[in-house]
């Protein structure tokens, strides 16, 4: 799927406003000055606006491998993480140790504390082994128990919330048939900056319509048929019994 540069977004802001567009080589791109400068802006203000509707829009899911310690519990997070999918976490199997390939079962940390915690502490280093659960800390980091014995691999997935554009040639993460919402969002900002808030309003309608679309298309929930059939138990007429 095509994503859209940086420089032809911000092309694309300026022509609708009937200005001088950028060289789209990148050329003089990062000093861009004045009305242009703003135009850059208003496209990172519009994708934030966009993807902080929703922590779960499809195409931010990453799929990360973490390669565990021996003897280590916690590990941190990647820089970019938004939401993490908690059902998503997989051991893969080690082929050192031929451990079975699994999914990993959920724990709070206080069912962590009260389960496991003492294990670990009593065990020692003789308590290593394949980890089984995977348990939620309160700082951002996910533990593993029991503790690994060996540099265990494991897969799971997580929504980013990407930096901002910088570079000419960034591409845009939010899919190219939903572009024109983010133009409309940055319509709205640069109307917001020359004052007309009369059109600066028909954009943030727009904006607001298109977030809705988004949403629509790609949030909302399969629907799922439940049966509304009255059971009724069977009266026997020659037993007289139900």
């Amino acid at each position: 799927t095509f994503m859209a540069t940086y420089v032809a977004l911000v092309n694309e802001l300026l022509r609708r406003i009937n200005e001088t567009t950028l060289d789209a080589a990148g050329d003089g791109f990062a000093d861009a000055r004045n009305l242009q400068a703003i135009a850059k802006d208003a496209i990172n203000s519009s994708t934030r606006e966009i993807l902080q509707t929703s922590q779960e829009w499809p195409f931010l899911i990453t799929t990360y491998t973490e390669t565990l310690s021996a003897g280590t519990g916690k590990y941190a997070w990647q820089t970019d993480v938004s939401k993490v999918d908690w059902d998503s976490f997989y051991l893969k199997q080690l082929s050192s140790k031929d451990n079975q390939p699994k999914k990993l079962t959920v724990l709070t940390y206080v069912d962590y504390l009260r389960q496991q915690r003492p294990s670990e502490d009593t065990a020692g280093t003789s308590g290593y082994t394949t980890p089984q659960y995977i348990y939620k800390t309160e700082e951002r980091k996910f533990g593993v128990t029991p503790l690994p014995d060996a540099a265990y691999e494991i897969e799971y997935r997580y929504w980013s919330f990407p930096s901002d554009l910088v570079n000419f040639n960034d591409t845009l993460i939010i899919p190219d048939r939903f572009k024109h919402v983010l133009i409309d969002g940055a319509m709205m900002y640069m109307m917001r900056f020359r004052s007309n808030e009369q059109s600066a309003a028909i954009h943030q309608q727009n904006f607001q319509n298109g977030i809705d679309t988004m949403r629509r298309l790609l949030l909302d929930s399969p629907a799922y048929i439940t049966s509304t059939v009255i059971a009724h138990r069977h009266f026997n007429v020659n037993t007289g019994a139900q």
